[in-house]
């Protein structure tokens, strides 16, 4: 899913949080923006000003007023050329000076690019700019099913239409689990190994079961039962299994686990299958349960393997000390 941030956007955003102001006219609603599919090309986001690899957003601070003013006249324009031939989304200054002079001027020329003002220090504009625009441009993408903290853990339940995915969400409400999102969860992969899921608006605090229809988790069951966003860390695959007689798991010993592709991430899987007498939400609540302990390097099937491996080694070759 492709996003993109415009400068009317980001200072809506930002305008209170970083004390900005226009600096000339405000930019335009129909100006380009910076799409995610960009960073390929120009991954730098915000920063310091680069006319070597420039930042979509160039900060000046005092640094590089100091530097643009030690210019001579032809050095000056010269700098003001490569910063707007990158045409960036914005230029702000920091620390409460004004805009330069030679850039308010090229301008003219590049009528795309906005320019800002903001009493904060450079650094802090920075630091800020890089956390914003990094979460607006990273990587998403919308999954069905429902996603819940279930002991903490974030746990997208997935599965075919009509397989209990509500249902099972429903029961584990009651035994004082979270509801983050259902039906259609947001994840965004904000860093290279977290991918954090969210609920759009339209479907905050809502759960919708067959034959009851559309739920209000947060007024049924109170606050405590609804997480604003989870790291995803499981993924449950609920199926129903085209012949019901047929052994529920190839591997008996280690069950049915693999690892699903979300973005740039591979998620730990378990597929549970519906059966009929089959509580699913202590499965889950064990499959969590045992998720955890394997972060801590705990591995039951593992451990009964090795142990009766050991118990073999010891009855063909007799006891030893």
């Amino acid at each position: 899913m492709t996003r993109s941030l415009t400068a009317l956007e980001l200072f809506g955003d930002l305008e209170e949080r970083l004390a900005l102001k226009w600096v000339g006219e405000p930019a335009g609603e129909d100006w380009p923006g910076v799409a995610s599919r960009d960073l390929s090309v120009r991954p730098a986001l915000a920063g310091f000003l680069n006319v070597i690899h420039p930042n979509a957003v160039q900060v000046l601070g005092v640094e590089e007023l100091t530097f643009i003013d030690d210019l001579d006249e032809v050095g000056r324009k010269r700098t003001a050329n490569l910063v707007m031939r990158a045409d960036p989304l914005a230029i702000i200054v920091g620390d409460g000076h004004p805009m330069p002079e030679i850039i308010v001027n090229r301008v003219a020329d590049h009528p795309c690019v906005a320019l800002m003002r903001s009493n904060l220090p450079a650094y802090e504009l920075v630091n800020y700019l890089q956390h914003y625009m990094s979460r607006c441009l990273a990587k998403r993408t919308t999954l069905h099913g429902v996603f819940m903290e279930v002991f903490t853990i974030g746990v997208h339940l997935m599965g075919d239409s009509g397989c209990g995915k509500s249902e099972l969400a429903l029961e584990l409400l009651t035994r004082g689990h979270r509801l983050i999102a259902d039906d259609a969860p947001e994840f965004t992969q904000i860093s290279p190994d977290i991918i954090d899921g969210t609920c759009p608006p339209a479907l905050q605090d809502c759960l919708e079961v067959r034959g009851l229809g559309v739920l209000n988790v947060r007024q049924m069951f109170g606050d405590a039962t609804i997480k604003l966003n989870k790291f995803l860390r499981l993924i449950i695959n609920l199926e129903i299994p085209d012949n019901p007689q047929q052994p529920a798991s190839k591997d008996r010993l280690r069950g049915d686990t693999a690892m699903v592709r979300v973005l740039d991430l591979d998620i730990p899987s378990i597929t549970l299958q519906v059966r009929a007498g089959r509580n699913l939400a202590v499965m889950v609540e064990a499959a969590v349960r045992d998720f955890m302990l394997r972060m801590k390097g705990i591995d039951a099937s593992a451990a009964f393997i090795e142990r009766h491996a050991r118990l073999l080694q010891q009855d063909n070759g007799g006891w030893s000390d």
